[in-house]
């Protein structure tokens, strides 16, 4: 019985070069999201982070403001 990583070496050695093309994107994602969840491992920090709240805001009621905001900047067009 082979390696998984031997597996698929074979599966891909197997596989035509248009076949090869389809999947290289597919293939590509998979690396990303396996990068992703090594750098980044669910549960294993404490919240908050420690730069979290380390800058201050320039206004402390945009959330209280959010609709006045909205209605102004709304039908503006872009610049």
């Amino acid at each position: 019985m082979s390696t998984p990583r031997e597996e698929l070496h074979a599966l891909i050695d197997s596989l035509s070069d248009g076949a090869a093309a389809e999947l290289l994107p597919e293939l590509r994602l998979l690396k990303l999201q396996a990068e992703a969840r090594n750098e980044h491992p669910r549960g294993s920090g404490t919240w908050p982070p420690a730069w979290f709240g380390s800058i201050e805001g320039s206004a402390t009621d945009i959330s209280e403001r959010a609709d006045e905001i909205l209605r102004a900047e709304m039908g503006r067009g872009r610049q």
